[in-house]
């Protein structure tokens, strides 16, 4: 599923009714009849409804969403903003389809104070006032009824977006629609996906309205989000002959005197998520502290470290920052021909070396949180979260690495500038030491996959189902610890695979 920007949706629109003769009118008709069938469950018959218009293609879209409530004998009121005659274009249209079938409506500069008084009584409104074509602050008079809405005690179900919210996200002071329901015509738009927009969307919905899949490839959408079926189709089965070493000879250079646990983690991250051999190089003095969470691994000392006798290095997590442990973070990047995840404490050292990522062979995997990210770009932490997509991607594509930028929707970043969103996960993953899991986790599905990428999703979307499992069925998102996400790793497996066998 893609997920565009504002400029991207107007183009593939554009595309779909120009090149491929897809009527504006028709798109219309398709997006709210979707939108009402979607919304349907949600309606009671004394549900009192009002259906709020723009002069726009939401004010078109909504003028199709009343009429299938009027043939539904649904309580509604239209109340449109702009004067009849500012109605142009697919949305005249609707307007008149509208009329013609029965149904009526109110104007909102005619009977201001009746509808402040109404927009109070309805139990449902749809915003039906502003789009993706709409950006910056809403002018009067739409400002004033977004403010009347989220003053209702309504249920709101926005159109496409919450009108006043921008497409592309960013930061944004102004006053937004807080929408219960958002329908999302045909794909995610980037506000879903950043800070604060997302906070104004509540549950969404993406709703398919026609438009062929050969407008996005012209477009060259390289956004996606990542589901759980493209989970199912690439999680990898174990052969029947397979061994041990099949699946992975892993070095994990993590932990420190004051963080053992970090270390401990992380193994257990992947050692539940397939790793066939794992191999751990903590300080020697926290060896049994380690070894009683991860007795299936192996222990080097620090000094001892082979590089080229693993097919994939892991490091960061509690590794510290001083500079004893920063010849580890240069010793792993040069040997060049060996995957490479960097995370936590391995990501501060990398400042200092980020040269090397250009001149190496194997690929690298950074895993870092924004304030992580701002270290490593010189970015403040509020330039990261009000650019995170184009900041993941730059970062990538410059240095010719992964990116998983992590958040309440982690962005997976490529070499040649593909971005990939996951949307599991849930506010209990807000605790020291889950992002040591995800290491481990994603260090195993390294081994396992035909592709890095379906690797790093796969094991970001599970770390994310493991939370929404935890939460759903035995715990608070208050009282979540990252060990308990160790122990739920393998009933979230169990879940994706059925009753195949691992």
């Amino acid at each position: 599923m893609h997920i565009v920007s504002r400029e991207e949706m107007q183009a593939i629109d554009h595309y779909a009714i120009e090149t491929i003769g897809l009527q504006g009118a028709i798109l219309m008709e398709n997006a709210g009849r979707a939108i009402f069938q979607k919304l349907l469950p949600l309606l009671k018959k004394e549900d009192r409804i009002g259906v709020i218009i723009g002069k726009g293609n939401n004010g078109g879209d909504g003028f199709v969403i009343a009429r299938c409530l009027m043939e539904k004998s649904f309580q509604t009121d239209v109340w449109v903003v702009p004067a009849k005659k500012e109605l142009t274009g697919d949305a005249q249209s609707h307007m008149g389809i509208y009329f013609r079938a029965g149904g009526t409506v109110r104007f909102i500069q005619d009977e201001h104070n009746t509808f402040l008084k109404k927009v109070n009584e309805y139990t449902v409104v749809i915003d039906a006032l502003l789009g993706t074509g709409v950006h910056g602050e809403p002018r009067s008079p739409y400002l004033g009824v977004i403010q009347s809405v989220n003053q209702s005690q309504a249920m709101v179900a926005a159109v496409d977006l919450p009108s006043g919210v921008p497409a592309n996200g960013g930061q944004f002071t102004h006053e937004a629609v807080q929408a219960d329901h958002t329908y999302t015509l045909q794909c995610p738009k980037l506000a879903m996906y950043t800070k604060p927009a997302a906070a104004y969307f509540g549950t969404s919905h993406i709703v398919d309205i026609g438009i062929p899949n050969i407008a996005f490839r012209e477009q060259e959408v390289l956004r996606r989000l990542w589901t759980r079926e493209d989970v199912l189709t690439s999680l990898p089965k174990r052969e029947a002959f397979s061994h041990k070493g099949a699946h992975g000879k892993g070095l994990l250079i993590a932990g420190s005197t004051e963080m053992p646990g970090a270390a401990a983690l992380a193994a257990k991250g992947a050692l539940r998520s397939g790793i066939g051999l794992l191999t751990i190089s903590t300080p020697e003095e926290i060896w049994t502290a380690v070894s009683t969470h991860a007795v299936e691994a192996t222990y080097v000392s620090r000094d001892d470290i082979q590089f080229d006798h693993y097919d994939g290095i892991a490091l960061g997590p509690g590794l510290g920052r001083e500079k004893s442990t920063a010849h580890l973070v240069k010793k792993a990047l040069s040997h060049d021909d060996i995957p490479l995840l960097i995370d936590a404490d391995g990501l501060f050292h990398l400042k200092s070396y980020i040269k090397l990522l250009k001149k190496r062979q194997a690929p690298v995997v950074i895993t870092p949180h924004p304030g992580e990210m701002a270290r490593l770009t010189g970015l403040t932490i509020k330039e990261i979260e009000n650019n995170r997509f184009q900041t993941a991607k730059a970062f990538a594509v410059n240095h010719g690495i992964y990116v998983v930028l992590k958040g309440k929707y982690t962005v997976i970043s490529t070499p040649d500038g593909n971005q990939f969103v996951n949307d599991t996960g849930n506010a209990a993953l807000a605790k020291g030491g889950t992002g040591d899991v995800l290491t481990g986790m994603i260090f195993a599905f390294m081994f396992q996959h035909q592709s890095l990428l379906s690797a790093i999703c796969n094991a970001v979307h599970l770390h994310g189902m493991v939370a929404e499992h935890l939460t759903l069925h035995s715990h608070s998102k208050l009282d979540v610890l990252a060990s308990d996400v160790t122990q739920a790793i393998p009933v979230v497996l169990h879940n994706f695979y059925r009753d195949t066998v691992c």
